[in-house]
C-alpha cells in the first residue's frame, strides 16, 4: 500500500493454501500468522488481513493483534451483528475494514478503521462523491485497490484516497517528465562499469571522489554493521578496499536507487528491486556463482527504467552488462527472464500462476515460498542497516 509520498505505508496479505480452491480454514489461517509472525510486522505499518465471519469465528486471532493489524472482514452481511463483531475485534487491540461495496445504511455507525474500494468497479464521479463524505470521519484510512499505473495513483491521491493498492508500484511512470540523469548517478553507472572492466582499485576511488554523496553513501556502507569490518573506515580508498570488489558492486547497485537521498518513490523502488534480485539469486544458487551473480543483477536493474523514467534500452546504454542480463532485461528471454517473471507474479499475488511457472521450472511450491520469504527478510535486513 503506497501513501501520498509514494512510500510504501502499509501491506495487505491473502492467504491461501497452494494447489487448492476455496477459502482457508480459520485455524489454518491463525497458524499460518502466527507462524510469519505478524504481529511484528504490524507493530510498524498497517497489515491488512483479509478475514471471513467464518474464519473469525473459527479461531482465536488474538495472538496477532498489534496496534496497527487491520481485520478486513469480507463478509460483514454474514454476522447476524456486525457492529458487535467489529467492537469485539477493537477490544482486543486490532482494527476493523470492510470493502465499499459491502456497506450500508447501517455501516455509518460501526466502528471502522478502513474502508477499501475497488478503483475501477464504480463510475469516477459516484466513487468520489463517496469517499469525500467518508473523509469527513475522523480516523477513517481510505484504501484504493486495483490501482494500475502512478497516473491513476496520483487521481486518487486528488479524489481523497489515503493509500492505492496494485502493481503499479514497479511499473514506469509514462507521464514523468525524463529529467537529466543526476551526475552521483553517472558515478555510480561509471563505478560499476569499471568494476565489469577490473579496473584498478585506485581507479574506482579517483570517479568516486568525483562526487561528494557517493563519498559519503560510500563510507557509511563500508562502517555499517551489514558488512562487520573490524574496524572504522576513514578514506574512500580504503573503503573500497576493504569491501572488495563483490560487496562494492553490489552496494553500487543499490546506490543507483537512493543516492539521490531520502525520496519516498526511490525508497519503494529499492524495496522492490532488493525482493526481486535476492529471491533470482536465490533460485540460481544450483547454477554457479556467476549464474547467481548475474541474476542478482538482472533482479535489481529490472525496475531501473522506473526509477530513472526512461526507457530500458535508453537505461543500459550507460552500463556495460553481459549479454545475458540485457537479454533478459530487454527481450525477457532467457533463464533470468523466467525468474523475473516469478519475482512480479509472487509481487502481485498472482500465486496460481507462479505455481505453474514454478512447476515448469522444476521448483517446489514449498522452495518458491520459502525463497521468497528469506528474500524478503533479507531486503529488510539491508534497510534496516
Amino acid at each position: 500500500m503506497l501513501d501520498g509520498g509514494s512510500q510504501i505505508a502499509g501491506y495487505r496479505l491473502q492467504a491461501r493454501e497452494v494447489g487448492k480452491r476455496g477459502e482457508i480454514s480459520g485455524t489454518a489461517l491463525r497458524d499460518a500468522l502466527v507462524a510469519e509472525n505478524v504481529r511484528q510486522a504490524a507493530s510498524q505499518r498497517p497489515l491488512l488481513i483479509n478475514l471471513t465471519v467464518e474464519q473469525w469465528t473459527a479461531a482465536d486471532f488474538s495472538e496477532i493483534v498489534a496496534p496497527n493489524t487491520v481485520f478486513l472482514i469480507n463478509d460483514p452481511q454474514n454476522h447476524p451483528a456486525p457492529q458487535q463483531l467489529f467492537e469485539q475485534i477493537r477490544a482486543l487491540g486490532g482494527k476493523v475494514g470492510i470493502r465499499d461495496d459491502k456497506a450500508n445504511q447501517d455501516s455509518e455507525d460501526w466502528p471502522l478503521d478502513l474502508v477499501l474500494f475497488a478503483f475501477r468497479a464504480t463510475d469516477l464521479a459516484t466513487q468520489e462523491s463517496r469517499v469525500q463524505r467518508l473523509r469527513q470521519r475522523s480516523g477513517l484510512l481510505l484504501v484504493a485497490d486495483g490501482v494500475e499505473s502512478w497516473a491513476e495513483h496520483r487521481l486518487c491521491q486528488r479524489i481523497g484516497f489515503h493509500l492505492s493498492i496494485g502493481g503499479f508500484a514497479g511499473t514506469r511512470d509514462v507521464e514523468a517528465p525524463p529529467g537529466k540523469i543526476s551526475e552521483s548517478r553517472l558515478v555510480v553507472v561509471e563505478m560499476l562499469n569499471q568494476i565489469r572492466s577490473d579496473a584498478e582499485l585506485d581507479e574506482l576511488a579517483a570517479t568516486a571522489l568525483r562526487d561528494p554523496a557517493v563519498v559519503v553513501k560510500l563510507l557509511d556502507m563500508a562502517n555499517s554493521p551489514l558488512y562487520g569490518l573490524p574496524r572504522k573506515v576513514a578514506s574512500i580508498g580504503e573503503a573500497i578496499n576493504l569491501l572488495g570488489r563483490d560487496a562494492l558492486y553490489r552496494w553500487l547497485s543499490l546506490a543507483l536507487f537512493n543516492i539521490e537521498g531520502d525520496d519516498g518513490r526511490d525508497r519503494t523502488l529499492l524495496v522492490l528491486a532488493l525482493c526481486r534480485a535476492a529471491l533470482l539469486e536465490g533460485l540460481s544458487q544450483d547454477k554457479g556463482k556467476q549464474a547467481a551473480d548475474e541474476a542478482f543483477l538482472v533482479g535489481l536493474l529490472s525496475i531501473a527504467d522506473s526509477l530513472l523514467d526512461r526507457p530500458m534500452a535508453e537505461v543500459l546504454t550507460h552500463i556495460h552488462l553481459p549479454a545475458t542480463i540485457k537479454l533478459a532485461l530487454l527481450s525477457n528471454e532467457g533463464e533470468h527472464a523466467r525468474f523475473l517473471q516469478l519475482a512480479i507474479m509472487l509481487e502481485r499475488c498472482r500465486l496460481d500462476q507462479a505455481v505453474v511457472l514454478a512447476g515448469a521450472l522444476q521448483i517446489s511450491p514449498a522452495a518458491l515460498i520459502e525463497s521468497y520469504r528469506k528474500a524478503l527478510t533479507w531486503a529488510g535486513t539491508v534497510l534496516d542497516n
